[in-house]
């Protein structure tokens, strides 16, 4: 007697979805939030980060402004150096670092195609 074919079974890690959803809005955050996830200790100016990433260097306002949202979300945080100078570091907030780095973990865990 043939068993009936079983499907496998994956969950869906919705709480993962909802991160991806709500921090990772379109591809400059997506770069970002990938850089911090591969470099969760590190402290970086934006310029730095501009460069880091891959984006010319007139986008460094673009990626200032992408960091200024993640840092209203509680993702990065800010450290005035200087009056003209921030550097930013991934939150110490265990929830959102478990997350980002997960969110890291995805994209390097992928088979290329």
């Amino acid at each position: 007697m043939l068993s009936p074919l079983q499907t496998p079974s994956k969950e869906v890690d919705v709480e993962f979805l909802v991160f991806v959803e709500r921090y990772a809005t379109d591809l400059l955050k997506w770069d970002i939030l990938t850089f911090f996830a591969d470099n969760p200790n590190i402290q970086v100016t934006a310029s730095d980060i501009a460069q880091r990433i891959g984006r010319a260097t007139d986008s460094v306002d673009l990626v200032r402004l992408e960091l200024g949202d993640l840092v209203l979300l509680d993702i990065l945080d800010p450290i005035r150096v200087s009056e003209n100078l921030v550097i930013y570091q991934l939150t110490k907030d265990t929830y959102l670092r478990n997350m980002i780095l997960k969110f890291g973990d995805q994209l390097t865990s992928r088979p290329s195609i």
